[in-house]
């Protein structure tokens, strides 16, 4: 148990005793094992990225600091326990409701005076700020769940199970699962019967980086079954920087293209540049008019949640139906 929960216990005891002994009576031997059974239900012991550890069951008061997490739990009913969250730079599915949250910092760092002021019973966030981690736990108790490229179907379906249980909605969680995993299979059942070699690429400020299979974009080839191009791509979060000549070398047949730079919201004329490009123009490709552009919000600043899986996989059915 955390240190700051033994204190809380502590000063409950205290104040417990305080109020018997100012009583003239004594603490009621039934009434302080039912008060313990109580404490002990309402909290729950869940894994996340960092191991076991207790959290409070069923908050009321959340923050959280990652989309596909938000998405999870506004799907799962319980949009009205989460107070605050990044409310800036939103994907366009979760924008309408940014007004209903207060901000409490952005993906890549929190704003601890305003999650302070807040006082969540729970903070969740994903591993883009699991080194923020030891710091929020002076105010709350962190929830680390994050997305494991080399299983990212697999650690997508654990991220929803643990929210299931700590908000005590396991078999809503388990029947989007259940729905999510039978969309995933219709797209495989088409996938299977296309041959094409498939590439992504991720546009940034001018610059072009390649992903395959392992890499933050492998759920299109590892869970939907596209096939990778035969070039051996770095696996890293940020990818494999790659030139036009790279490029036309690989000569992918299917090219996703996903624009970080439109999706923080500071649109790139040479992002938009960057494709049209002589050894692009020679590439199958665009040559079989298969350069396929992706919603960059959903795909670079989400995903991992029920919502935002569901869309990722409704937008590639939608392309090769």
């Amino acid at each position: 148990m955390k240190k700051w929960q033994k204190t809380i216990i502590s000063f409950a005891a205290l104040f417990t005793l305080a109020a018997c002994g100012a009583q003239g009576g004594t603490v009621d031997t039934a009434d302080s094992t039912t008060a313990s059974a109580e404490e002990t239900e309402a909290t729950v012991t869940i894994e996340d990225a960092r191991g076991s550890i207790e959290v409070p069951k069923n908050p009321e008061n959340v923050a959280v600091l990652d989309f596909g997490h938000l998405d999870t739990l506004i799907a799962l009913g319980k949009q009205e326990a989460v107070a605050g969250t990044a409310t800036e730079n939103m994907p366009a599915y979760l924008a309408d409701k940014a007004d209903q949250f207060e901000n409490v910092g952005t993906l890549k760092e929190p704003n601890m005076e305003a999650l302070a002021a807040m006082a969540p019973e729970l903070i969740i966030i994903s591993n883009r700020l699991a080194d923020f981690a030891e710091q929020l736990e002076e105010i709350a108790p962190v929830v680390v769940l994050s997305v494991d490229y080399t299983d990212y179907w697999g650690s997508v379906q654990k991220n929803i199970t643990t929210l299931g249980t700590i908000f005590d909605e396991e078999e809503a969680a388990e029947d989007a699962i259940t729905t999510l995993g039978e969309e995933i299979e219709a797209v495989k059942t088409t996938t299977a019967g296309i041959n094409e070699k498939t590439l992504t690429l991720l546009l940034n400020d001018g610059s072009m980086s390649a992903f395959s299979t392992g890499s933050r974009f492998g759920f299109i080839y590892d869970t939907l079954g596209f096939t990778p191009v035969d070039a051996a791509i770095e696996d890293s979060t940020h990818g494999q920087s790659i030139g036009y000549e790279g490029l036309l070398e690989i000569n992918p047949q299917i090219l996703f293209v996903v624009d970080r730079t439109a999706a923080v919201g500071t649109a790139s004329d040479e992002n938009a540049a960057l494709l049209e490009n002589e050894f692009v123009y020679q590439t199958d490709a665009y040559m079989n008019n298969k350069i396929i552009n992706l919603s960059s919000d959903l795909w670079y600043l989400s995903g991992g949640g029920i919502e935002s899986i569901h869309l990722m996989v409704e937008e590639l059915a939608a392309d090769f139906q």
